[in-house]
């Protein structure tokens, strides 16, 4: 069974190509999310770089940092590989990931594993509560950057503590990585819940790192995870991805990480930026690619 790949990428730069290329295998197709605000990009380029495997190109929109949009363009990502077919797993992947190991070894392993659900949860207690409580007006618009609009949605959320108007109380929560790898049942299973996704997390804050989590632990979907969601020390495995914060910000992989990289018995990996180090990307694709 073909594995389906999900990329939401915000530009086209040698990461992202690199990425396509060692994705293109006849076991996988490909759908890409590109962020609407990406200025000149070519899909027939694009499509035209796979041999091997079907690039498909969903409807585009515009991706905010923290918004719902972020969730929104998943559940594009999802809804469009559904109607295509029925996968294995369906791997939600940004444009600055790369695997970490062969395709055949990738193959392989979800195969052996292929009823099992791969998200991270990061611990049991929820402690997010200002994400899913409250509403955020201007996230969509204010993004990452510090802004007016930053400060008045800061004022709100004050405001809103003060006058107790909260929301979603009645639903039990969870938080964990926002990359993904779930069978065909739980995307679907996701998908018939849309409706209710739009009206529990919209105007809510990084609540793509919550939505997929909650909808887990309120399901019989719990019983099929990788690794117990409880279970802390496999924080990498429960998605076998290779992200590394112990720094306290999201790492960029560089040359000096290739032996760590390599030794890793992880699938994926994140971050890489080529405008960081060009060298670790090429590397990893002459080790990997086939």
């Amino acid at each position: 069974m073909k594995q389906a790949y999900l990329i939401i990428a915000h530009k086209d730069d040698l990461t992202f190509r690199t990425l396509i290329s060692m994705l293109d295998n006849e076991n996988n197709d490909i759908f890409i999310h590109m962020d609407k605000k990406s200025k000149n990009y070519d899909e027939e380029s694009i499509e035209k770089m796979a041999k091997k495997s079907i690039i498909y190109h969903t409807e585009r929109s515009n991706v905010a940092w923290g918004g719902y949009s972020v969730v929104n363009a998943e559940m594009i990502l999802l809804r469009k590989a559904t109607e295509v077919g029925h996968y294995n797993h369906y791997h939600l992947l940004s444009g600055q990931d790369l695997p970490i190991q062969s395709q055949e070894t990738i193959q392989k392993f979800f195969l052996k594993n292929s009823d099992k659900e791969f998200v991270g949860f990061d611990k049991d207690i929820f402690t997010y509560g200002d994400r899913v409580y409250y509403r955020y007006f201007f996230q969509e618009l204010a993004g990452k950057r510090k802004s007016i609009l930053k400060s008045v949605d800061k004022f709100l959320l004050k405001m809103q503590k003060k006058l107790n108007i909260k929301r979603n109380e009645n639903i039990e929560f969870q938080k964990g990585a926002q990359w993904f790898s779930i069978t065909d049942g739980l995307a679907r299973y996701v998908l018939s819940k849309e409706e209710w996704i739009k009206s529990v997390f919209k105007n809510g804050f990084c609540v793509d790192e919550v939505f997929l989590q909650t909808i887990i632990i309120n399901s019989d979907y719990t019983d099929k995870l990788y690794y117990s969601k409880s279970d802390g020390i496999h924080k990498n495995k429960n998605t076998m991805r290779l992200i590394d914060w112990s720094s306290g910000s999201l790492h960029v992989f560089r040359y000096d990480d290739l032996d760590d990289l390599r030794k890793s018995d992880l699938m994926f990996a994140r971050k890489f930026d080529c405008a960081v180090d060009e060298r670790i990307i090429q590397k990893i694709y002459e080790i990997y690619a086939n």
